[in-house]
């Protein structure tokens, strides 16, 4: 489908739809665009209404309009960074972990997974519980999320995401 014949915009589009609810600067470092032409294509695009954004913490994150439920959207948002697809895959694989085990296979500090652990809390992807003296971690909605991880492979260039496949297909 051509975008009103400018082929630049047609390239956004396309970017957007392989690699949803990417950023501003992923999409300008991925097509090398100037930033003008990017923000002028972008804003055809949203008065279009091809595409939506909707705005991530710092970021502002843009899909293809009418291919998302809302959950899709939020659950893209976190799993374009890198640490908390690798905290879902880890959850998905083991159903729940505590914090020190995270902490252990992510190789981030504990702060750092702490961090991450509370924006998926937060987004209410992850849902902690007491056992004893320890916290156990573990995913909300674990269908939704490797539906989303699986539908969305190609878009996540991560040996992590590629084995969590392999495992899942078989």
């Amino acid at each position: 489908m051509k975008i009103q014949g400018l082929e630049q915009r047609q390239q956004i589009y396309e970017h957007i739809v392989r690699f949803p609810g990417s950023h501003f600067r992923e999409i300008q470092r991925h097509l090398s665009l100037p930033v003008g032409t990017l923000q002028y294509h972008l804003g055809k695009l949203l008065d279009g209404k091809l595409i939506i954004s909707k705005k991530d913490g710092e970021y502002v994150r843009y899909y293809a309009l009418g291919l998302f439920t809302e959950m899709e959207k939020k659950l893209l948002s976190l799993l374009r960074q890198k640490p908390v697809r690798h905290i879902a895959v880890l959850l998905l694989t083991n159903n729940e972990l505590n914090h020190k085990k995270l902490v252990s296979e992510l190789k981030l500090s504990p702060a750092t997974t702490s961090w991450y652990l509370g924006k998926m809390l937060e987004a209410k992807v992850v849902k902690k519980r007491r056992k004893g003296k320890e916290v156990l971690y573990s995913l909300s909605r674990p269908d939704e999320v490797a539906k989303v991880i699986v539908a969305h492979r190609s878009s996540f260039l991560d040996e992590i995401v590629d084995r969590f496949i392999e495992i899942w297909e078989r």
